[in-house]
């Protein structure tokens, strides 16, 4: 069995590798060149995650990756989202996997022999399963079902970045929140000067590709220090001392995908199921639902494999979704949603079991 795995993000190359373990042959084909780098802040890898990385037995290769080499007081574990890719890649690619660059796919035939992915440069790749990882803008959500619907906005900018030579209130690798009348300000730290954090400031309209690249690195600094003006001093001490690119992104969510599978066509992570980075909770949902996807392959035939995959994750994963939402909505209107966060955290999959 040959499985075409879209994306190389964290769901494509994850996926790839549960998948190696049960023997399926797989190709990640990834829309961008193999020179480009890969860019993005740092994931809060939570409870839940590490232990998908566990089924993996990718946990203590993370852990390593880590801001401090271990989780923090509250079991999450901060990861550069670099990190994170490069060390599923090499995974990946350790287990059999091949990995094609410039595979930006546009289209997909299925028949009763297997499916064609066609891509933008003219060229195609068969396989036997295609198995869409390509984050919330998916093409193969769209060519599974026209109907689809695409990711919602959500009225908060995103940014953030890394910092060195500050001290800061916490413990190691927990994450700590600061709330300002003009926005809301995450961070965590190495307990040695090095910071990570991030910034959510209400916006109101979604920008364009074209006005977030205006937003120079003099632009963002200036608007988050008036914006953190009120807030604990070190806020901008971390600001001023941040030496990487000032990242700066909208929100999005997608709250509901009606259908996730067709013929032999499938799929997971963002591409089903995108939380807003308020959840803590993206990467982690895409290693569980690879843990979960190959588990059903092992036992089931493709089509059946995807109806119980679904049945298995889609209350969850909507749950989160929700949860997201509803977490996004209190950083603008300042009420603090109560909810337990037990049933997601506390969520184990056994391997071993049957589906």
């Amino acid at each position: 069995m040959h499985a075409l795995v879209i994306g190389g993000g964290v769901a494509g190359p994850a996926t790839a590798v549960a998948l190696r373990s049960i023997g399926v042959e797989v190709t990640i084909c990834e829309a961008r060149p193999r020179e480009d780098k890969d860019v993005g802040l740092w994931v809060m890898v939570a409870p839940n995650g590490l232990a998908a990385l566990d089924a993996l037995g990718l946990k203590q290769t993370a852990l390593r990756e880590s801001l401090t080499g271990a989780v923090g007081p509250t079991g999450f574990a901060p990861i550069r989202r670099a990190g994170l890719y490069r060390l599923l890649r090499e995974a990946a690619v350790a287990r059999g996997t091949r990995i094609e660059h410039d595979r930006k796919l546009v289209d997909a035939d299925t028949s009763a022999d297997g499916v064609v992915a066609r891509f933008a440069d003219g060229s195609s790749l068969t396989g036997d399963l295609l198995i869409g990882c390509d984050g919330i803008h998916s093409r193969t959500r769209s060519i599974i079902d026209p109907a689809a619907p695409v990711a919602r906005y959500i009225p908060l900018l995103n940014l953030g970045g890394f910092a060195s030579g500050v001290d800061v209130p916490g413990e190691p690798a927990q994450l700590q929140f600061i709330r300002s009348p003009k926005g809301f300000f995450g961070y965590t730290t190495s307990g040695k000067g090095e910071v990570w954090w991030f910034a959510n400031l209400p916006w109101g309209a979604e920008p364009s590709r074209a006005e977030l690249a205006a937003m120079d690195r003099d632009i963002l600094t200036e608007r988050l220090l008036d914006t953190f003006a009120d807030s604990p001093a070190f806020v901008a001490d971390v600001i001023r001392a941040t030496y990487s690119s000032l990242y700066a992104q909208p929100t999005h969510d997608l709250p509901g995908v009606p259908t996730w599978r067709r013929d032999r066509l499938v799929i997971l992570g963002d591409a089903a199921h995108a939380t807003t980075p308020t959840s803590g909770q993206g990467s982690s949902m895409a290693l569980e639902d690879a843990v979960v996807l190959a588990k059903c392959l092992r036992e089931l035939p493709g089509p059946q494999a995807w109806a119980r995959y679904e049945q298995l994750r889609r209350e969850r994963v909507e749950g989160v979704v929700a949860l997201g939402a509803r977490a996004s909505a209190a950083k603008l209107d300042g009420a603090l949603p109560a909810d337990s966060l037990d049933w997601v955290l506390d969520y184990r999959i056994d391997w071993a079991s049957p589906v």
